[in-house]
């Protein structure tokens, strides 16, 4: 067989190979640790899909995505998801007393790190200086600035409404011990979930937060549903975010703001539509 057959031979087999190889790219079921793609249930029975394909995914609460948006994009590439979705927890840091924080007040994202500086005359237990935000929450309490050489104790720690907390109280507490709070079901608890005795006084104890309820009677009396679920019935706690739309052959009344609601301790405002 002469040379030049052979060589073009070989050129159609490796070209042919080489298709194959780049047709059978595919991406599979994105598994997202505290987080799933939009209508999960109705898409996963396609994968593995080709490259070009896009979905969207969304967080649990107290998670978000690395751009923190409600949904985020994620297309099927030649190196697979890209960007790499992401759940990553979020951590609220309260008010330090008798110290200060250019934290205070914010939110983190798992990973970020706080520190903490006291004021004159007080100072972290234990040579703390800061805490990081990780999967399961902070790495330790939010530092308390102690009043240095303070050893007085304190009493039964304070009572919040829809809440208690996870121990027996007692009736006095020595410098720096702890207790937790947990909130009722149906409640969420805002704020820090431990507090400490200093210096005779406790830290500032958390909150707990009504939710909201959603009805199919309230949404057919405002002539609206839920634009991502279909829950007849729904719980939200405070601060979640819901987003509604107008039934079929309705017509917005409300302005479009109006349709992505949040639950403000146990409220919720529906927009109308007619």
């Amino acid at each position: 067989m002469p040379s030049m057959l052979l060589s073009l031979i070989s050129v159609i087999v490796t070209l042919g190979v080489s298709q194959a190889h780049g047709q059978g790219r595919t991406c599979d079921f994105p598994e997202i640790k505290h987080g799933n793609i939009y209508e999960e249930h109705r898409y996963k029975q396609t994968f593995p899909v080709a490259t070009g394909k896009y979905f969207y995914y969304s967080c649990d609460r107290s998670f978000a995505s690395p751009s923190r948006s409600l949904w985020t994009r994620i297309t099927c590439t030649e190196e697979g998801w890209s960007p790499t979705p992401k759940c990553l927890r979020q951590c609220f840091f309260p008010w330090v007393e008798n110290g200060r924080s250019a934290s205070s007040g914010q939110t983190h994202q798992e990973g970020d790190s706080v520190q903490v500086v006291c004021d004159e005359g007080y100072s972290l237990p234990l040579n703390q200086s800061g805490i990081t935000c990780a999967e399961s929450g902070w790495s330790a309490p939010p530092p308390t600035c102690s009043r240095t050489g303070s050893r007085r104790k304190c009493g039964p720690p304070p009572t919040i409404d829809n809440g208690d907390i996870t121990t027996f109280p007692s009736a006095v507490y020595a410098p720096g011990d702890s207790v937790e709070y947990k909130c009722q079901a149906y409640y969420r608890l805002q704020g820090n979930r431990i507090v400490t005795c200093s210096d005779g006084k406790w830290s500032e104890p958390p909150k707990c937060l009504e939710v909201c309820v959603v009805s199919e009677e309230m949404m057919r009396k405002h002539n609206i549903r839920l634009k991502w679920r279909r829950d007849t019935r729904l719980y939200l706690e405070s601060d979640d975010i819901l987003e509604f739309e107008c039934r079929y052959r309705y017509r917005a009344r409300s302005p479009p703001s109006a349709f992505q609601v949040t639950c403000q301790e146990g409220k919720l405002t529906y927009p109308t539509c007619g």
